[in-house]
């Protein structure tokens, strides 16, 4: 039987799968990848097509597939940018290799900052495409431009098979946008909404004047939006038609959006009162967002209260924010009080970040702002960190009522400053003993300098899956080993590999990693007596990583010079043997 009959092209694309960078964008760490792809693809014709698919699915630079129509591009450099212009017609070969790579990109990254690309460019090689799509199978576009007026050179990239699109450095630090600006911003979208009529997922970021939302219901199909506003005085007066636009996208599912920049208009538009006595940012009667199942919010407790009214959501399940400038402790458990009334019998997730105001002299109790929490059995994941914000100590008592009140639990932040840090690290167990789910634990308060006073043998062991945990405290003052003989007591299948974790006060750099390590020598130790865990291989065509990795290292040996990203060239079926 011939060998064609017997190639299966899903098993070669799988396997080369593994070859495929871990994320977008690339990083150097994938660049071995991208060279063992390139190698497939010039070593044989049964590897070609596979190779080329993986290869070119994500672009990190529109530069790189406009290098084909070099020439006629000619391409200038400068100290911080590069600039591509056309010296002359396209030839109809370079097109065509154009269009067959093209063909193959499914997402694709620009930065006007760093790749300016002149208009007639784009504007040539949509008069040669003859309206049809640059990129006919483009998912996912990323454009990070200079100047307002740039987002008009998106409309050439955009194809019906857009579902993505990302906006950044949107207008400018001016507090007064021009019209011009305005409009050719609505004159996008409205172009958006006809050429990418399946569009859903929105992302807008920069200084970003309301008029800019205010045109973005036109996207009927859109699920997610996120709005990452850097002005510094929000949205202003245009709060309520902002909101108003987004709660008009009947399908809309996530939302991310920066209420107030640095409080000042959060704080006059409360206090003032216009002369027709109508508070500019409160309707009572509108609510919208019927569809909406994920929050984040960027602004200060009021006014994150005030836009929880106007969500009438009856699937809310995740909910987050972020809080720029103190707060009042009392605003928090005011927030989370408004949350758990609307939201009971959907809510899942829970994050707040940010922290409050308050001094050693009237410490607040962390379980205030827990209470309303405690009355949702089914929460899953609850984190609310901050690094400055000072409260006392949890007790044996807390944490047993906090395990009781979320037998789901699956992940639990709470960080703070703790004053004192008085809880006994064996009281943890009572997260092994009522919450079978849980795989992170960041916990502040634990007694770590104490942990000498207490009975490891009187700490019953368990067979909790926890993963991840970090207990913030004085650990260089701590018997590290004597911490990791409980906590491997408690919970045997922690990963005791580092982990990125938030400033707190309470971190020493690289004390928790000793404790690690501390970890790592105990788990080795208990399971030496263990019999070897056998892989089972049934051949070699199941064992798809160990086949890419030595892949990566035929490459190295054949010693093969693949150029820079920016500066590759596609490869021709041709140049296969």
């Amino acid at each position: 039987m011939a060998l064609s009959r017997l190639w299966n092209d899903d098993i070669l694309h799988d396997i080369l799968d593994h070859l495929a960078p871990s994320g977008f964008p690339a990083t150097p760490q994938d660049r071995p990848g991208l060279i063992a792809l390139a190698v497939c693809a010039r070593v044989s014709k049964l590897f070609y097509g596979s190779a080329v698919q993986v290869l070119w699915r994500e672009v990190d630079s529109l530069a790189i597939i406009l290098s084909i129509l070099t020439p006629p591009l000619l391409r200038t450099e400068s100290t911080h940018q590069r600039t591509f212009a056309l010296v002359g017609a396209i030839p109809d070969p370079v097109y065509a290799r154009f269009q067959y790579y093209a063909s193959r990109i499914r997402r694709l990254i620009h930065s006007a900052e760093r790749d300016r690309i002149q208009p007639a460019v784009l504007v040539e090689l949509q008069r040669r495409a003859g309206g049809e799509p640059l990129f006919p199978n483009l998912k996912s576009l990323f454009w990070c431009q200079r100047t307002a007026p740039d987002v008009s050179e998106i409309v050439p990239l955009v194809s019906p098979s857009l579902r993505e699109l990302c906006i950044s450095e949107i207008g400018s630090q001016a507090s007064f946008v021009p019209p011009p600006a305005q409009s050719s911003f609505s004159q996008f979208i409205h172009t958006l909404s006809a050429a990418a009529p399946s569009i859903e997922t929105l992302t807008l970021s920069g200084y970003i004047d309301p008029s800019f939302v205010l045109c973005v219901s036109e996207l009927k199909q859109l699920r997610a939006l996120n709005i990452i506003n850097f002005a510094q005085r929000g949205f202003g007066a245009g709060y309520l038609p902002v909101i108003r636009s987004c709660a008009a996208l009947s399908h809309l599912r996530e939302l991310g959006i920066n209420l107030s920049g640095d409080g000042v208009h959060h704080a006059s538009a409360l206090a003032a009162t216009p002369a027709d006595g109508v508070d500019p940012t409160s309707e009572g009667d509108f609510t919208g967002f019927n569809s909406l199942r994920s929050l984040r919010v960027h602004g200060s407790l009021a006014l994150v209260s005030r836009f929880i009214s106007h969500v009438a959501s009856a699937e809310l399940a995740s909910f987050g924010v972020f809080v720029p400038h103190p707060d009042r402790f009392q605003d928090y458990h005011a927030c989370l009080s408004t949350l758990c009334t609307r939201f009971a019998d959907s809510l899942r997730v829970v994050r707040f970040s940010g922290t409050w105001t308050g001094t050693l002299a009237s410490l607040p109790r962390p379980m205030d702002i827990l209470a309303p929490l405690l009355r949702l059995p089914q929460l899953e994941e609850v984190c609310i960190l901050s690094g400055t914000g000072v409260a006392s100590t949890l007790t044996a008592a807390d944490t047993l009522a906090i395990a009781q009140a979320w037998p789901r639990l699956r992940e639990l932040k709470l960080l703070y400053q703790s004053v004192p840090a008085a809880l006994p690290v064996d009281a943890l167990a009572v997260f092994a003993v009522h919450c079978p789910r849980l795989r992170a634990l960041w916990l502040a308060s634990v007694d770590l300098r104490g942990v000498g006073s207490r009975d490891l043998g009187a700490c019953q062991a368990s067979s909790h899956g926890l993963k991840h945990i970090w207990l913030p405290g004085d650990v260089a003052s701590a018997d590290v080993h004597r911490v990791a003989e409980f906590v491997d007591r408690i919970f045997p299948s922690l990963d005791p590999r580092p982990v990125a974790l938030p400033w707190h006060p309470g971190q020493v750099e690289g004390g928790w990693e000793r404790l690690l390590v501390c970890l790592r020598e105990l788990q080795t130790a208990r399971r030496a007596g263990a019999p070897p865990q056998l892989t089972q291989n049934p051949g070699w065509m199941y064992d798809v990583a160990g086949w890419a990795r030595s892949t990566i290292k035929m490459a190295g040996a054949y010693k093969l010079h693949i150029p820079a990203a920016d500066s590759c060239r596609p490869i021709e079926p041709s140049s296969a043997l």
